[in-house]
């Protein structure tokens, strides 16, 4: 039995004493079920959350140890992307030296030519393949930032506040610890939208989260877009409106780390200061969250800045110039087809190829082989935030939030309306604002 609990801590460190005599290990040709069930109970209440299964991305993997792993590996390659150009170019020296040997047409070229022009072309093209790779590392840079930050936030806020182990404390760590993973989760969906322009990000954020203002207002949502068009500066696209919506939540993160003045929240008070907070801990807290959104802010330059387009169209221009008239120079001092055809066909992928690879690098934020796994990341932040929550308040609190983040934030039919609660909210303001002026 001490064998079994061991092996179960090993799956879930959680798991009591009791619970792991009766585990099960999980047997590894099983087939995945369509959806995960998380089965959670406080104080003999039973609740089950239907959570959909994520969308299955097969990331590129690699042992750099083995050669001929690495030349033949195909999934993540620019290989599927290049060849079809290297054999055309093959197939185009074939024909001008069959043309050459036996018509009296004569397709061959001087090289004096290539030869001046393959240190333009090797420029432009190393150049924009190591600009691209600069902008590559620059976003991975911002986004463990992110991840960073929002570790470093709760971790703080726990570490502060374990003083008070009062419910109203637990629930203001476990209503911060919510509104980070809310952030982080939106904001993964923000920069991905113009890869993928599936998900929006305001498609992500919970119902739940609306403004803690409750005065209606009796106004058609017509009449308040209408009204609201006055102040617009101009037409916004979605993808605008998808980069609002992670610093509309940063300011109702801001807004709750700040809730715990009222002395609702956390009872016990200060001896120097009479407060539940320090107000250095406060700047901390608030620091993290100024952290959070530079990062944010770096990452949406990378997204709304393309890589400039004359520049591109020039080294292109030169690429498909040059790699498409070699083989008319070489016909004219290689006398072999044979040779001439495979230096063709591995000039052709090397040019080729590192263009592809800055195309490649030029948009990491989707779900291509080769982009970040950015929303995987972001959960294993999501597990690092429940551990924090564990240790200060217990199991209980622990599954508590799961079950929040499950029910709201992942659950299938439960990522709706948001975007219109929160657009609503700022109608009203935005109303205020009219009938003050």
């Amino acid at each position: 039995a001490s064998k079994q609990v061991i092996m179960a801590r090993e799956q879930d460190p959680l798991l009591s004493a009791e619970e792991g005599k009766n585990y099960t290990a999980p047997q590894e040709s099983a087939r995945p079920q369509p959806t995960v069930r998380f089965n959670i109970k406080f104080n003999e209440s039973y609740s089950e959350v239907q959570v959909p299964k994520a969308k299955p991305i097969r990331r590129v993997h690699f042992h750099g140890s083995s050669h001929i792993s690495v030349l033949f590996q195909m999934y993540g390659s620019v290989w599927p992307a290049v060849i079809p150009y290297c054999l055309f170019n093959v197939l185009l020296t074939y024909a001008v030296f069959i043309t050459n040997r036996y018509t009296d047409i004569n397709l061959c070229i001087g090289d004096s030519g290539h030869s001046f022009m393959s240190m333009l072309i090797a420029f432009l093209i190393v150049t924009r393949a190591k600009l691209a790779y600069g902008r590559y590392m620059e976003a991975r840079h911002y986004l463990q930032n992110v991840y960073r930050v929002s570790r470093d936030l709760i971790q703080n806020m726990c570490v502060m506040t374990q003083h008070s182990r009062s419910e109203g404390a637990k629930k203001w760590r476990r209503d911060v610890a919510y509104r980070t993973i809310v952030l982080l989760r939106v904001t993964m969906a923000a920069i991905e939208f113009n890869s993928n322009e599936e998900e929006s990000a305001w498609d992500t954020v919970p119902e739940s989260i609306r403004s803690s203002r409750t005065k209606s207002v009796m106004t058609s949502r017509t009449s308040l877009e209408r009204q609201l068009s006055v102040l617009a500066h101009g037409s916004r696209t979605r993808s605008d409106e998808n980069f609002r919506a992670p610093l509309v939540l940063a300011h109702a993160l801001r807004n709750e780390i700040l809730s715990q003045r009222s002395g609702d929240r956390i009872k016990t008070r200060r001896a120097d200061t009479k407060t539940p907070m320090h107000p250095n801990e406060e700047r901390v807290l608030y620091r993290y969250v100024t952290e959070f959104i530079t990062a944010f802010h770096g990452l949406k330059k990378l997204v709304t800045t393309p890589f400039p387009f004359p520049l591109v169209q020039m080294g292109r221009t030169f690429l498909f110039v040059y790699t498409y008239t070699l083989p008319f120079a070489l016909a004219h001092s290689m006398h072999h087809p044979l040779g001439a055809m495979l230096m063709i066909f591995f000039i052709t992928y090397g040019y080729l190829g590192l263009e592809y690879v800055a195309m490649e690098l030029d948009d990491p934020f989707g779900d291509d082989p080769n982009d970040f796994d950015d929303l995987g990341l972001a959960r294993v932040v999501f597990e690092d935030i429940y551990m924090n929550i564990y240790k200060v308040d217990g199991k209980e609190s622990l599954h508590i939030l799961r079950h929040q983040v499950a029910e709201r934030l992942e659950k299938s039919g439960a990522l709706e309306d948001l975007r219109s609660s929160i657009c609503e909210d700022m109608m009203h303001t935005s109303l205020d604002v009219l009938s003050a002026s």
